[in-house]
Formats: structure tokens, C-alpha cells, sequence
């Protein structure tokens, strides 16, 4: 290993600091794992490694990593203090953070940083060469009159003497950076198109007709410098202006207030809030297992069905949302030809215990990376759910629920999460949007309650920090105590209705659903059986004596008499009218017969008496069938033979599609097991896999920049037919983040399932510049 290298920094590393790295970046135990600590060093420098790492830090930490980058091989802790000007003991906290995380490492005194981080905060940083490489191609009175407008006396001074004062007045940041703070807007304006196009600009480039040039007038700062016709900017003034951008460049964690709740009144909240989302989840299932919720041509349910859903179901537009995202990305939802309907993992689901199934809910909305109830607009359009999308919401959710623990006010923690997730990306309000999208979503999941994170919510973290084998088991012991099972009661009343309290079973929810149509949904729905959905029950094949007795296995009461005269008198309509399948033949005794063909709203049905009891129209018998009903009559259909058709009502169920889904999570290693294995093996010459395969040196021929622990995860993806995730280059330059599965290498092309495209594509292997796992 190279001297002061990453890789032997994190072999000197003693086995209790190895293990908390490796438990707070669980993505390098993904399998293949890394054989040996130069492999660990490459997977931790990955990109999305990386990215998964920054956005767990806070913006100390990140202001400290981009003074690292911007002091480049001379940053060391008193270096950066002096830049921030704040106490060493402050940087040497934030850096021990940063190493703690594998985002930074120390050698010799001085602290490095992984090589893609440290190019991407330097350009963060911007600006170009040192000023004393600059000055070297400066003509010497241009050297002079920039340090002399930086105060520095020049008189008798040569070239030489000219860099070294010159760079020496550079060098004191904060002098340069207050005056970088006075510029007129046009020329700081400049100047950061300068320092973010590596500090070189062509003179005379933007000169306004209406003003002075803004390189001049940066020159006459002595902040820009003229190389060979171009302006060029040092190094030392980028990260001057850097430093300008920031009022105070370390604040220190928020003060936050503890919230003022009582426990009792929050763990009633969380309770009835975590039950009410279950029953919500639990009805749009059942309500798609009998008719499938309709999906748009692209995918996605559009806004118009999810008003009919919400209306239907008598849930709030918020929570079918929140509901369709988190049943699909928990598994519990698919898309077929008819629409998203229950998947088979949905019964097992349904049936389990209220904590594992809150468990398994709250766990995929921990992970999701949007918010379901602020979905973001891509373009003029919505994006409708469920349909993935890219979006820093979860980030911002992760972070807010981790500084809330403790007692914190959430509205306090939300108020300042720019210091908590510094890299969300949103501007202005949008932040205060996803801060609020995530504190409704927790409210209703019972993670979030008068203002604090509730006791379900601590747990979620506790368990999301572990990291155990199987998080919703884990979570699902340690809340169980908080979900006490509520056995399901109806009651029938003499008004027609019905109260259904606690979780319903598959059987009430069925029969309730065939027969009566729901009006208020909480910790008790109410149920009320009319007419039209008692009729609606007997043309899916019910009677009135199994109706009838059904609903006096699920009473403890008898049935109210009104009911009982209700599906009797519906019952004793039913059918007087047939409709015969033939296009169409409509059969009834003679007084019916009489009053159909004087039903005003029937014309359109073209009726035509063939006989006293016999009428026939050229419409479709389904067409005949609904307007029949919508006229108040209670037909039924029958076929050429007369024998009656009964409505197929079938449960629909999302098959196992032969076409790529997305992978389940890989194997991963436990934190023990792998630093176990690193310590004793630390250069990977014991351990067997991938990285000696055919199929490793074929991909490394042909594609020499990326890492031997890249090489080894897409050898492995290919070789078991796994999922990975790459950013690639195309033919025009373009970079995009693909989420593949490769199935063959031909040639120079790795031909694989794109679930982006949702297609077959073929990636040029050479144009592959990161893999990570997926």
C-alpha cells in the first residue's frame, strides 16, 4: 500500500474504529464485499458511496471538507482554523467526524480526502493556479500594481519580491475575502465566472457597453491578473470569495428547544394515527383486490381516479397519496393489464401482527427518496404515483427525524435543517415544502407527534443507525408492545348502519364492500347498507339468506329488524326483470313490462315489445343491465339458455411477471464479519472471488479508470444476474444514472435490462464511469 495512502489509514485503524465505519457506510458490505483495505478504500471513494456519506453530515462538516479541498496538500487542522478563523479544538472535532465516516484521513500531519471528493469540493471552491505559479507569466508592472492596490508597499521591489508579497497578502483570507464582499454586483458577478471556469477568461470577454470592464476592475482590486491577453484568477482569491459566501463559516449545532408534550397524550396520538393509516393501506388493497385502481398509459395512477378513490374510500386525498406510494414500494401493489392491483405478498401482510405490518410500512418510507404527498413536477407535469422519481426529500426526511431524537421540537429541528442536510438542493420555500411534507407523513404514520418524535419514531432511528440483518423484524419486536392487537366488532343498528371498530378481517371488509358503502372511516368506520349495494351484492352472487347470515356471525347482536326487511324487500325485486343475452331480449311480467316502456330515461334504449312480457333493444346486454339500474329497477342477466349470469367479482392479484423487476436487497455482511475478515486478510490475497475471474479481466480490459472494487461488483452483477447501479457516458457526452441488470458482454458492449428505460439497452463498457451496488 502507498505510503499516507486511504487505504493505509484504514488498515492502522483499531478494530473498534473499523467497526463504526463500516456501520455507518453499510453500502461497502454489500456483496462481493472488499477483499483487503484497498478495495475498502476504493468502495468508500466510490461516487455513490460517497454521495450516501455526505448526506448524513451536517454543514460544519461540509464547510471543513471544502477548506480541506481548497487548501489542497497544505490543509491541516491549524491551516483550516486559521481560513475559518475559529479554534483548532473545533476543526479537529469536525474533522475526527469526517474520518469517522470515511470522508477524510490524516497523514503526517496533514488531512487528505478521498480523490473524487476532494475534486468535487474543489470545484466547489473554483479558481485555477496558485499566484505564484501565475506570476511567473505576469508582466512585472501588472505585479506591481496589484499588490500595490492590496496595500503592500512596492516601491524598490522586483519581480520575485513582488510574488512572494503579493502571495503573502493573498493569503490572508479573510482581508481578501471582505473585499471580494464590496465588490459591485457585476463584477463579483465576474469574478465567480472566473473561479468557476478554472480562473481563466479571455480579456475584453463581457465587457458592457454601458459600464467599465469587470476584469479591470477586478485588477485594479488586485484581485485578478493578466497572463499572455487572458485574465486569469489565483487560487488564493477563489477561495477568498468562498469564504465570502459564507457569513460565519462554522455556527456550531442549532440550539433547539426540548418539546413541551405530555407522553401519554403523544403515545394516544401515535396509536390511533399509526391504526388509522393501517386501515387505510388495508382498504385501498381490498378495495383494488375486487376492481383494480385504473393506471394512466405511461404508468402511475392519475389524479382523476385518485379523487374516485378518495371519495370512494372516504379518505383524505393526502392519505391515498401516501397510501399508493408506500403499498407499491413495499411490494404490496403492482401493475398489471387491468391496473395496480394487491400482489401476493399482500395476504401474508394483512394477516400478520398491527406492529409488523407498521414495521414494514414505516421502513420503506424511512428509505423512500421523495416525499408521496409533495411529489415533485417534472417539467409542466406531474409525475404520478407510483412512479419513482428523483428528488432530495428523503434526504431531508432522514435528517430531520435524526436531530429531532431526544425530545427536540420538531418544528425547532425544521426551522433549521439547512445546517442538518446542507445538500438537499431545494431553494427558498421548497425546503419548508419537503419539512413539512415529511412532518404530515409522519404524523399520519404515528412517528411524529405534538411536536416530538414519538416513541414508534425513536425506534425507527434506533433501528435504521443498527443496522440489522432484518430491520422490520428487529423493529417489529421493539414496538410491539406499542401496538396492542384490537379484535374486530361489528354492530349492527336499526338505522341501517353499521360500526366496524378495530382492523376488519377479509371477510367483513368483503361483505361490507359487497353490501353496503362506507360514510366515515377513523377508530371506528361507519357502514350504511342501502338499496342499490344490497342489489349490488346479489348480482355478485349473493342471497338474501346467505347475506342474512353471514351478517349474524360477524353481529354479537341480532339483526335489526329494518335491515332484515331491507335485503327481503331488495331480494323480492330481484330478478322480476332478465335481461336475455341476445342484443338484448328483456323479459318481465306485463305491469313491469309497462312501466319499463313508460320510463322516460329508457328511450334511449330503443325498446321494442316483441310480446306482453318480452322487450328487446340493439344495445349490448351490459348497456341494457346499467341503464335498468340507474332507471331503479333490479335486473339480472341471463344467457341465450335463460339460465341466469352471476357477475365474476374474482380477487385480482398481481402474477410473477417474467419481465426484470428490480432486485431484492443483496447479501451484506455484517460490520463484525467483514472487519473480522479485513483484519486478518488486510491485503486480499487469501480471499477467492470475483476479482480473479474471466469474466474480472475481460471487463478490466476493457475499461482501464475504473476500480478494481468496481470491476469486482459489475463482474459479479454480471455473473449472477444482479443489479447495479452506473453512471454513463454516452456517445454525446451526456451523463445519466442508470440502475442495470447485465445479462451478456459481446464485444465491447455489456447488453443488459435498463430500469430506467424499462428496456433492453447495450452500454459501451469503456464508457462506464462508476458502478456501485444497487
Amino acid at each position: 500500500m502507498e505510503t499516507g495512502s486511504f487505504a493505509e489509514y484504514l488498515a492502522g485503524l483499531d478494530k473498534a474504529a473499523l467497526l463504526h465505519l463500516l456501520r455507518i457506510r453499510p453500502d461497502v458490505r454489500v456483496e462481493p464485499v472488499p477483499r483487503g483495505f484497498a478495495q475498502l478504500a476504493e468502495r468508500l471513494g466510490g461516487t455513490d458511496s460517497l454521495v450516501s456519506a455526505l448526506r448524513m453530515v451536517n454543514r460544519d462538516c461540509v464547510v471543513v471538507g471544502q477548506a480541506v479541498a481548497a487548501l489542497g496538500p497544505a490543509a491541516t487542522v491549524p491551516g483550516v482554523a486559521r481560513l475559518l478563523d475559529v479554534p483548532e479544538a473545533t476543526v479537529r472535532n469536525l474533522v475526527a467526524d469526517l474520518r469517522g465516516r470515511g470522508l477524510a484521513w490524516t497523514a503526517s500531519g496533514t488531512v487528505r480526502l478521498p480523490e473524487r471528493l476532494a475534486a468535487h469540493w474543489s470545484a466547489e471552491v473554483g479558481g485555477g493556479r496558485p499566484v505564484a505559479t501565475v506570476a511567473r507569466s505576469v508582466l512585472v508592472e501588472d505585479l506591481r500594481a496589484a499588490a500595490g492596490a492590496l496595500g503592500v508597499d512596492v516601491d524598490g521591489l522586483r519581480k520575485p519580491e513582488l510574488t512572494a508579497r503579493l502571495a503573502q497578502a493573498l493569503a490572508d483570507a479573510s482581508t481578501v475575502a471582505k473585499i471580494v464582499a464590496r465588490l459591485p454586483k457585476p463584477v463579483r458577478a465576474r469574478l465567480d465566472q472566473l473561479r468557476h471556469g478554472s480562473g481563466v477568461d479571455y480579456a475584453g470577454y463581457g465587457v458592457s457597453r454601458a459600464g467599465a470592464d469587470p476584469n479591470r476592475l477586478l485588477a485594479a482590486v488586485g484581485l485578478a491578473l493578466r497572463v499572455n491577453g487572458r485574465w486569469e484568477l489565483p487560487q488564493e482569491v477563489a477561495v477568498a470569495a468562498w469564504l465570502a459566501e459564507r457569513e460565519a463559516p462554522l455556527t456550531g449545532a442549532p440550539d433547539m428547544p426540548p418539546a413541551v408534550a405530555a407522553p401519554t397524550e403523544v403515545l394516544a396520538t401515535a396509536q390511533a394515527a399509526a391504526q388509522d393509516t393501517l386501515r387505510a393501506v388495508t382498504t385501498l388493497l381490498d378495495e383494488a383486490r375486487s376492481a383494480p385502481i385504473g393506471a394512466l398509459k405511461k404508468g402511475g395512477v392519475g389524479p382523476r381516479e385518485r379523487s374516485r378513490l378518495a371519495t370512494r374510500l372516504a379518505l383524505p386525498a393526502d392519505v391515498v397519496l401516501l397510501t399508493i406510494d408506500l403499498a407499491h414500494a413495499a411490494g404490496l401493489l403492482g401493475l398489471v393489464d387491468s391496473g395496480y392491483v394487491p400482489t401476493s405478498a399482500y395476504s401474508a401482510w394483512r394477516d400478520a401482527e398491527p406492529s409488523h405490518r407498521w414495521a414494514a410500512l414505516v421502513t420503506t418510507w424511512f428509505e423512500l427518496e421523495h416525499a408521496p404527498t409533495s411529489r415533485e413536477i417534472q417539467g409542466d407535469k406531474e409525475l404520478p404515483p407510483p412512479l419513482p422519481l428523483t428528488s432530495g426529500a428523503g434526504m431531508i426526511r432522514r435528517a430531520l427525524l435524526r436531530a429531532a431524537r431526544g425530545g427536540r421540537a420538531v418544528d425547532a429541528v425544521g426551522k433549521h435543517i439547512d445546517w442538518f442536510c446542507p445538500l438537499h438542493g431545494y431553494e427558498g420555500t421548497q425546503s419548508d415544502e419537503k419539512v413539512a411534507a415529511a412532518v404530515r407523513e409522519g404524523q399520519l404514520l404515528g412517528v411524529l407527534a405534538a411536536d416530538v418524535l414519538t416513541d414508534c419514531g425513536e425506534h425507527l432511528i434506533s433501528v435504521a443507525d443498527d443496522d440489522p440483518a432484518d430491520p422490520v423484524q428487529d423493529l417489529t419486536d421493539r414496538v410491539a408492545p406499542l401496538f396492542p392487537e384490537r379484535p374486530c366488532t361489528v354492530v349492527l343498528q336499526s338505522d341501517l348502519t353499521a360500526v366496524v371498530s378495530g382492523q376488519p378481517t377479509v371477510a367483513v371488509s368483503r361483505l361490507l364492500g359487497d353490501s353496503a358503502v362506507c360514510e366515515t372511516r377513523g377508530t371506528a368506520s361507519v357502514w350504511r347498507f342501502t338499496p342499490e349495494r344490497i342489489r349490488h351484492a346479489l348480482d355478485g352472487g349473493w342471497t338474501a339468506d346467505s347475506l342474512l347470515a353471514e351478517l349474524a356471525v360477524l353481529s354479537a347482536r341480532p339483526l335489526p329488524q329494518p335491515l332484515e326487511y331491507l335485503i327481503a324487500d331488495v331480494a323480492r325485486k330481484h330478478g322480476l326483470v332478465r335481461v336475455r343475452g341476445m342484443r338484448s331480449c328483456v323479459l318481465a311480467d306485463e305491469a313491469t313490462v309497462t312501466e319499463i316502456l313508460h320510463t322516460r330515461g329508457l328511450t334511449k334504449l330503443q325498446l321494442a315489445q316483441l310480446a306482453p312480457t318480452v322487450l328487446s333493444s340493439p344495445y349490448e346486454l351490459d348497456e341494457v343491465l346499467t341503464k335498468l339500474r340507474a332507471a331503479g329497477f333490479a335486473p339480472v342477466a341471463e344467457d341465450t339458455q335463460g339460465a341466469v349470469i352471476v357477475e365474476d367479482r374474482h380477487d385480482h392479484e398481481a402474477p410473477v411477471t417474467t419481465r426484470p423487476t428490480r432486485a431484492a436487497v443483496r447479501a451484506r455482511l455484517s460490520a463484525a464479519d467483514l472487519a473480522g475478515q479485513l483484519l486478518a486478510d488486510p491485503h486480499g490475497e487469501t480471499a477467492g472471488g470475483t476479482g480473479a475471474s474471466d469474466t474480472f479481466q475481460r471487463l478490466a480490459a476493457l475499461n482501464t479508470h475504473l476500480t478494481d472494487a468496481e470491476l469486482a461488483l459489475l463482474a459479479d452483477a454480471l455473473d449472477h444476474q444482479r443489479d447495479v447501479l452506473i453512471i454513463y457516458r454516452d456517445k454525446n457526452g451526456s451523463r445519466t444514472r442508470r440502475e442495470i441488470r447485465p445479462r451478456e458482454l459481446y464485444g465491447r458492449w455489456l447488453e443488459s435490462w435498463c430500469h430506467l428505460r424499462n428496456g433492453e439497452r447495450d452500454f459501451t463498457v469503456a464508457n462506464i464511469e462508476s458502478v456501485a451496488p444497487a
